[in-house]
């Protein structure tokens, strides 16, 4: 009898720790600020596109309320856009890779990006994710990553705006040195009056990198 209360009390005690550290989860704002604040950008035909990575644990969490997020093998990328034409433009974010070498990164979506920050284990894990409800992830988190998230971003005239991507840089590498040595490629940026695709852009990351 005895064995069976104290298992209950713990079963309880870890549902109650597990989702108390949901519960805590408190989104933080972000915006983009001027142009000159970001030093590693390209301008072109009118847009100047720059990125900006948080490749710290600390900077990551200026804007997301997890303080170990670069640990777990997730670094934020905010692309910020600067469109001085008279028309608006896109940008497809899904189609942005970060180029070392022979690497060529994209984004992971934010249901994945949440269940791995969240998961007991912060250990990286090569397998794919498995299929999630909503229900099962931290809907706080979910909802903030997802606000954030640069998929298809549309920036009117003579407006900004901006967002994140999420990347996992290969495991052992030197965080500044490889960002040092990497470049952003942006395929996909479109006037949105007549469809017609802008040139890319591809520029290096090292200017941001202090």
């Amino acid at each position: 009898m005895f064995n069976a209360q104290r298992i209950l009390l713990l079963a309880v005690l870890a549902v109650f720790t597990y989702y108390s550290a949901w519960a805590r989860y408190k989104p933080k704002s972000w915006s983009v600020g001027d142009r000159n604040e970001y030093p590693a950008s390209l301008t072109s035909e009118g847009v100047t596109i720059a990125a900006q990575p948080l490749y710290t644990d600390a900077l990551a969490a200026r804007v997301f309320d997890k303080a170990d997020m670069v640990t777990r093998g997730i670094m934020p990328l905010a692309i910020v856009i600067f469109n001085e034409n008279d028309f608006p433009i896109e940008v497809d974010g899904l189609s942005i890779e970060l180029i070392n070498g022979q690497d060529r990164i994209r984004t992971m979506y934010p249901n994945e990006v949440v269940y791995r920050l969240f998961k007991k284990n912060p250990s990286w894990t090569r397998q794919k994710v498995p299929q999630v409800s909503r229900s099962q992830l931290n809907a706080d988190a979910l909802d903030d990553f997802d606000q954030k998230f640069l998929l298809r971003k549309i920036i009117g005239p003579r407006n900004k705006g901006g967002g994140f991507l999420y990347l996992h840089i290969p495991d052992g590498k030197d965080m500044v040195t490889y960002l040092s040595n990497s470049l952003i490629y942006i395929p996909n940026v479109y006037r949105r009056d007549n469809g017609t695709r802008l040139i890319f852009f591809e520029f290096e990351l090292k200017p941001a990198i202090r």
